[in-house]
Order: C-alpha cells, then structure tokens, then sequence
C-alpha cells in the first residue's frame, strides 16, 4: 500500500461545533498521523493537534488501510488503554464505519501512533 488520507471527526461537547481535521497516515507501522484542520494534511504538517474546546471524537476515517493495523490514541504523552483504532473498522467505503465516543477536554495535545 502507500499512505493515504484520512479525516478525524471532533463534536464539541457545550458548543455542538463540527471539527473536520485532515490526516496523513503514513504506510509504516510504528509512525505518527499528521494532523491540519486548516487544509491537506501532508509530511510536514504537526503530528499533533490540540483540542479547542471539549470534544467527544465521533468518527475516524481512512481512505484506504495502509500497512499498519491500526492506531493508538496518545493524549498529553499517555497511551490510552482500549483507544486502539483499527483500520479495517474506519475505512472510508463502510457506510457503517465503528462509532467513536472518545471525549476529549480543551486543550488536550492528541496523537495517534500506528501500530
């Protein structure tokens, strides 16, 4: 496979704000997502992204399965134990993708570290 593109889905928990985050999931196991919630996330765009207000991740998608298996959230540097993304479960074609309710606070730094 080759990397892909992917789109992170936040809602706000007070505000009920929409957050549609770009992602760039590299085709290696071991290696960080890179994040944009401005535009197309590439390479060279942050591996993390911080969270603007409570959020509750509702959907993670990918455009297609690269190598890896799957993704571990990490917040503020700590794995989170049961927040393992798998691919196969989020690709984009599956109109009946896992849902998400992984709640988030303001100004949380979220990674996701494929594995």
């Amino acid at each position: 496979m080759a990397a892909s593109a992917g789109t992170l889905l936040l809602r706000g928990m007070k505000s009920g704000k929409s957050y549609t985050i770009d992602l760039y999931v590299p085709d290696a196991i071991s290696t960080y997502l890179t994040f944009n919630g401005n535009g197309l996330a590439s390479t060279t765009t942050p591996d993390n992204y911080r969270v603007p207000e409570d959020v509750v991740i509702e959907d993670i998608s990918v455009a297609a399965a690269p190598t890896a298996v799957g993704a571990t959230l990490i917040v503020n540097s700590a794995k989170i134990n049961g927040a393992a993304i798998r691919w196969a479960n989020q690709l984009a074609s599956l109109n009946n993708r896992t849902k998400l309710a992984l709640g988030l606070r303001q100004g949380d730094i979220i990674q996701l570290q494929q594995f």
